[in-house]
């Protein structure tokens, strides 16, 4: 027998939900914010290179990382209905 009532786990799920989509949404945010850090990182012309990755490392991290974010966005609306329905928890 079920003790919790579906009110209460509908709403448990609604709050850790709205909890994981404003997260992404920051993290997506902070991604953005490194955009400008990795041009700060390009050496002027002739000065000889003293960072320990290249610019185009940098970016192409930045690039798999908020693709990575982006897919996972993806599946969260996909799952939305699911995730918001059912108690759920981070292991």
């Amino acid at each position: 027998m079920d003790l919790v009532p579906e009110l209460v786990k509908s709403m448990t799920g609604r709050r850790r939900y709205e909890a994981l989509v404003g997260n992404v949404q920051g993290l997506a945010m902070l991604l953005d914010g490194v955009k400008s850090l990795i041009k700060s990182c390009e050496p002027p012309p002739g000065m000889v290179y003293q960072f320990a990755a290249r610019v185009e490392d940098l970016e192409e991290a930045h690039g798999q990382a908020v693709e990575s974010l982006r897919a996972f966005q993806v599946r969260v609306k996909t799952f939305e209905a699911d995730l918001i329905a059912k108690p759920w928890k981070v292991n």
